[in-house]
């Protein structure tokens, strides 16, 4: 692989900025061998006067590529001392608690003294295994650059017949502040040390899988892509063959009802896995970061084929289920119910029981992020939380299949003559398909609760999920009212229900395209109704705002078809959850592209480390500390380096 692909894959997206502009460079090289007068029509001196001009403004522009990599290298590594010094002063008076063994120096007394509030053993060890990973970062940064530098000063002198660039590079690059590794290496060997030390009982090994970093770019295991494609092959052949058994072998009249809807929600639960699956995998190849963004513990985040084998796995026991139902009689079964409850429970088991398949930590983190969203109001809301609520959101129609399919067997399984009756709508109904909505709106509330009241921003968001209610509430009351009027238009509760549905629509619709998708910030030029940077190719943004304001507007269509009877409510409500889901999963490339050019225009690469306040005699203490790790203030050249530096060349 060429260097400048090795390059891309392996800088950190969110300072890509700060990297130097190793493609740049290697443009300029070559317009320059382009434009270069020919020996054959120039004389000497012009040739002479142009080389001179060019090497001038090709080490002009190296120049001030070292300086942005020079400024942004100490400004990092200021504060990942900054850090350490404070992580320290935390650890140590960790350590000097009763039951904890720890230094006997005067710093770790006064650290015990001074602290007034302790970090726990799980957040130093959250804390460590953050700063760690910050550290890799920055010797990843360090590395690049510098390879980078003696790359295309190699280039520009192979091209141009010179020695300037290698004696440049030998002069300045060298020496530079962001080369010198070793006070990133004394940091790191440090961070092991006490890691090993105070959070691991002394286990070097134990504390090293803790904070070992995957490699920057590593491709996913072949074996794992071998067997997230036996399991798509399988799920493949299953759909075919459950297709062609429906055809040839339909379901007894009575049944059909019930396979139906007892069916439907597990099988919108595979569709949103297999885009899940799509977006991770669409993420990674856009460079969106999505473990940062979603504060994933990048030891341990799932692969897009991991995604793809935990979609086909439970697409392959819905295949299973449905063909059980509809071959019940010739395999012994009795009663055909038995198989969408038995695909309810497994599919329930497989994302919570603790066992060592399926990812455990990635099933556990889901399982939290949940139990977060339920309970909105307690807690702080996170980005990872309001993307989950959102998601729950779309699938509003696969919740409320789920109660149908609960009512069913708790109350009317067995008795078949009920089979249609009980999956009537109920009073639970509106409730259910309420309470995503309902999620939302208190996550915002806590939003703007947190942030001191100052952001009306989350207020506005708030009474965007507050039209959900209105909807759901027109829609029952006309449902409920329908049989005492006329036609569906002398309901008055019809065109309340149609309000709403165009305040909600484009209330929605405003919010995702202005907010979340932070478009229509240029209004003129080539770019109109996008913005200034843009990860995915252009026409895509278009496509995403036409396509979201179709899909939103998916509810005319089936009021409409509903109306003159061309379609059963069941089979329409079936695509129009299907269709958003789809919308969801579109939503979710263009959201995340979003927050990660803020992360980026934060240099934001790793996930916050939140550590309390310093009064002034920490602050002297922490001072201290980091003057004394410094160990030299002036670095000067030496011949050892020299000769390093013209063996790259």
């Amino acid at each position: 692989m060429k260097f400048g692909k090795t390059y891309e894959s392996h800088l950190t997206i969110e300072w890509r900025q700060q990297y130097m502009r190793y493609g740049d460079l290697k443009e300029l090289i070559k317009q320059g061998v382009e434009n270069a007068p020919s020996p054959l029509t120039s004389s000497d001196y012009e040739v002479q006067a142009y080389y001179k001009a060019f090497e001038e403004t090709f080490l002009t522009e190296c120049q001030s590529e070292l300086t942005g990599v020079n400024n942004f290298f100490l400004e990092k590594l200021l504060e990942a001392r900054r850090k350490h010094g404070h992580l320290k002063l935390q650890l140590l008076a960790y350590s000097r608690e009763p039951g904890h063994t720890g230094s006997d120096s005067s710093l770790s007394q006064r650290a015990e003294r001074s602290q007034k509030k302790l970090m726990t053993t799980r957040q130093l060890r959250y804390a460590y295994a953050e700063f760690y990973l910050s550290l890799v970062l920055i010797q990843n940064y360090q590395s690049l650059n510098e390879t980078g530098f003696r790359k295309i000063c190699k280039k520009y002198d192979k091209n141009m017949r010179s020695v300037a660039a290698g004696r440049w590079f030998v002069e300045n690059v060298l020496d530079a502040p962001f080369t010198d590794v070793r006070l990133l290496q004394r940091m790191t060997i440090e961070v092991e040390d006490l890691y090993t030390t105070h959070l691991a009982n002394g286990d070097r090994s134990l504390a090293m899988e803790k904070l070992r970093v995957p490699p920057l770019g590593e491709p996913t295991p072949p074996s794992m892509v071998f067997r997230a494609g036996i399991a798509l092959g399988m799920l493949i052949m299953l759909l075919v063959a459950t297709a062609i058994s429906y055809w040839k072998r339909a379901p007894l009249e009575d049944h059909t009802p019930g396979l139906m809807r007892l069916f439907r929600g597990p099988f919108t639960w595979v569709i949103f896995n297999f885009y899940m699956a799509a977006n991770v995998a669409g993420w990674q190849q856009a460079g969106v970061n999505h473990i940062l963004i979603f504060e994933i513990d990048p030891r341990s985040h799932l692969q897009p084929a991991t995604f793809l084998e935990i979609a086909c796995t439970f697409g392959i026991l819905w295949a299973l289920s449905m063909l059980g139902f509809l071959y019940n009689d010739l395999i012994g079964v009795s009663d055909p119910y038995v198989f969408p409850l038995g695909l309810i429970l497994i599919m329930v088991g497989l994302l919570v029981v603790p066992l060592p398949i399926m990812n455990w930590p990635a099933r556990w983190w889901t399982i939290k992020l949940v139990g977060r969203v339920i309970t909105a109001p307690l807690h702080y809301v996170g980005f990872a939380d309001f993307w989950m609520g959102d998601q729950m959101n779309s699938l509003v129609s696969c919740i409320v299949d789920h109660y149908y399919t609960v009512r069913f067997y708790a109350i009317s399984w067995l008795r078949y003559d009920r089979v249609n009756n009980c999956f009537e709508p109920d009073v639970m109904v509106p409730i259910t398909m309420c309470l995503p909505g309902w999620f939302r709106f208190a996550q915002c509330l806590r939003r703007f609760r947190d942030s001191g009241s100052k952001s009306m921003s989350y207020l506005i968001n708030a009474g965007k999920y507050s039209t959900t209610f209105l909807v759901v509430l027109f829609s029952t009351l006309r449902r409920n009212s329908e049989g005492g009027y006329a036609n569906t238009f002398s309901n008055p509760y019809t065109w309340l229900f149609l309000s709403s549905c165009v305040v909600a629509t484009i209330y929605c619709y405003l919010w995702d395209v202005i907010r979340d998708f932070g478009l229509f910030r240029i209004m003129r030029g080539e770019r109109i109704f996008l913005r200034k940077q843009l990860v995915y190719p252009q026409a895509f943004y278009y496509f995403v705002i036409v396509e979201n304001l179709v899909l939103r507007l998916f509810w005319a269509v089936e009021f409409t078809i509903l109306y003159h009877n061309l379609m059963t409510p069941y089979n329409m409500r079936t695509i129009s959850s299907i269709l958003e889901i789809t919308r969801r999963f579109i939503w979710n490339y263009v959201r995340l592209e979003n927050e990660h050019l803020f992360n980026c225009g934060n240099f934001r690469a790793t996930r916050d480390i939140h550590l309390a306040a310093l009064n002034p005699r920490q602050e002297r203490m922490l001072e201290s500390m980091m003057d004394e790790s410094d160990g030299v203030s002036n670095r000067r050249k030496s011949n050892e380096r020299i000769r390093l530096g013209k063996e790259y060349f």
